[in-house]
């Protein structure tokens, strides 16, 4: 990177390539920070690894294959081989109950962070840097 400044690795764990792909386009040109795609949850701590990534955004799906529980849980395990890594969870506002157990899980420090779905791509690259 020129200028010695640093540059910030996120990978995104998520089902949405689409949203995956407008994320990494839209900071393309960003010189502080580059974002990997990982679609395969199971690679989570592979990716992170293999990136030096010093965050992750962790999409709760909405098919039931990857709930709040699986993520959350998730989380926890990753927290604890890779505590360098902030984690930040991606879901639904309308499921009130996803809601309480994330708050719960930042509370407890399982987490650093939340976003919900309708958030614009600005918010939600501004979310990222702020990781």
């Amino acid at each position: 990177m020129q200028g010695g400044g640093h540059l910030k690795t996120v990978v995104l764990i998520m089902q949405r390539a689409s949203l995956a792909q407008g994320l990494i386009t839209k900071v393309r040109h960003d010189p502080g920070i580059q974002l990997r795609y990982e679609p395969d949850y199971t690679r989570a701590d592979v990716a992170i690894r293999d990136h030096l990534a010093e965050g992750a955004l962790l999409e709760v799906s909405e098919d039931g294959a990857h709930d709040i529980g699986y993520c959350l849980m998730l989380c926890a395990w990753l927290r604890q081989v890779l505590p360098h890594c902030r984690l930040m969870l991606m879901f639904s506002e309308s499921k009130m109950e996803d809601v309480h157990r994330a708050i719960e899980a930042k509370q407890r420090g399982e987490i650093d962070d939340f976003v919900f779905y309708d958030a614009s791509l600005d918010y939600l690259v501004a979310c990222l840097q702020s990781l």
